[in-house]
């Protein structure tokens, strides 16, 4: 019987309205000076590969039909099981690579390490107002004999912590984790792992920290609560924001939606997809990184009145399904060669959790210095702009501007349902 690893996902982004978290800052991250960055463009050949990823594990998520909120962040997915391949053989490793959509005869393995190395370094180091924080950590058990060379490589490439633990007491291992999962996501996941079996010796925890503000924050005075069309048969109330402001917007009629793009200061954007009415599955059936180019590659940046709701979501996967229906299955049963770990064929993974949380508010702190400004030009405007609501379930999309990673995926069914 084979020794157990657990990999657990854990996802937090806020967008936080009126105040800084306090204190998060990693120290140990300034030993990658942020000019680094510049030298590299490893990450560009693993961007592409995470986005065809991204889209292909959503359209696996919402294959049940079920009308619901779905968030994710295909990035921590994507890295954390590419992580593993360091520590798989034979057809174990050969599933990996498939399932996540890497071709070697295109791309060489130490170019896909090298990849993830630089982009977890762009992102825990950009330099601007969007605070970004990717980490890997690895929980192994005082008895788990490990080979240094795996130990190096994920360090290396990956920038994982690695702590001894005590799985024989999961009581004690499982509130080891749970602060430490606690203190990276700002107190937004307290309870990351429910249950630990005493047969676990490993467990591997990535998570993405995403603070940011908009660009130009919605008005505060003008929140109001408004009708929001779930189904046919179901409305629920939101508090609507607006905000009147020049965006980068598209109507893509072939797809039947609006597309409005809402900066974050510094380098971060979210994409807001309004479908048409009964149009939902069309859209997401032409969700690809061909569509997403050809968005931005369409906009018109001109006035428009935005209204979009506020929300908070937050959602659990069981990943490990997911992954099975990408082909990756020898990783979680007896077949499983995962000795690159410990120089013999003794593990194997059992969980796959990710947990993810969206806040979406406007940022009431900065919103009233500007609008001042901006109520003075707007009302010299002489025929009306462009009006986009968000009154019906809508697509979000949240990437680096820099590295053009697609770093979070959602849909909003009902804003009011956590």
């Amino acid at each position: 019987m084979k020794s157990i690893i657990y990999l657990s996902l854990l996802v937090v982004i806020v967008q936080v309205h009126g105040h800084h978290l306090p204190g998060h800052q990693d120290n140990d991250q300034d030993s990658h000076p942020p000019g680094q960055r510049n030298k590299t463009t490893a990450y560009q050949k693993i961007v592409p590969v995470n986005a065809d990823f991204a889209f292909r594990l959503y359209r696996h998520i919402i294959s049940d039909g079920a009308a619901k909120n779905v968030f994710f962040s295909p990035i921590s997915i994507f890295s954390a099981v590419a992580l593993l391949t360091l520590g798989a053989k034979s057809e174990t490793h050969h599933q990996i690579l498939k399932g996540l959509g890497f071709n070697l005869s295109e791309i060489e393995e130490n170019e896909i390490h090298e990849g993830f190395q630089n982009l977890i370094q762009m992102l825990n180091h950009q330099n601007n107002e969007a605070q970004v924080n990717v980490g890997n950590t690895l929980f192994i058990n005082e008895s788990l004999k490990i080979l240094p060379k795996f130990l190096e490589n994920v360090k290396t490439f990956y920038e994982a912590e690695c702590f001894s633990a005590n799985f024989n007491n999961p009581t004690e291992s499982k509130k080891q984790i749970n602060d430490y999962v606690k203190t990276k996501t700002h107190g937004k996941i307290a309870h990351a792992v429910q249950d630990l079996d005493p047969t676990i010796v490993m467990v591997l925890v990535n998570h993405i920290f995403f603070q940011a503000y908009w660009k130009n924050p919605f008005k505060t005075e003008s929140i109001r609560e408004e009708d929001f069309f779930v189904d046919a048969a179901t409305t629920v109330k939101v508090n609507m924001m607006f905000e009147e402001n020049h965006y980068n917007y598209v109507r893509d009629e072939s797809l039947s939606c609006w597309v409005v793009e809402v900066p974050y200061k510094g380098d971060a954007s979210a994409l807001f997809i309004l479908p048409d009415e009964g149009k939902m599955d069309h859209v997401e059936r032409g969700l690809t990184k061909e569509t997403l180019t050809k968005w931005r590659t369409s906009f018109t940046y001109d006035e428009i009145q935005l209204y979009l709701p506020q929300f908070s979501i937050s959602t659990s996967l069981d990943v490990k399904d997911l992954l099975q229906r990408l082909g990756i299955t020898d990783i979680f049963n007896d077949n499983a060669d995962l000795s690159g770990i410990t120089g013999e064929r003794n593990l194997k993974v059992s969980k796959v959790l990710h947990k993810a949380f969206l806040d979406v508010h406007e940022n009431g702190t900065e919103a009233a210095a500007v609008t001042i400004v901006k109520s003075v030009f707007l009302s010299a405007r002489l025929t009306p702009p462009l009006s986009i609501t968000f009154i019906r379930p809508f697509l979000v999309n949240i990437y680096s501007t820099d590295t053009d990673s697609l770093d979070l995926i959602g849909k909003v069914v009902n804003p009011s349902q956590q």
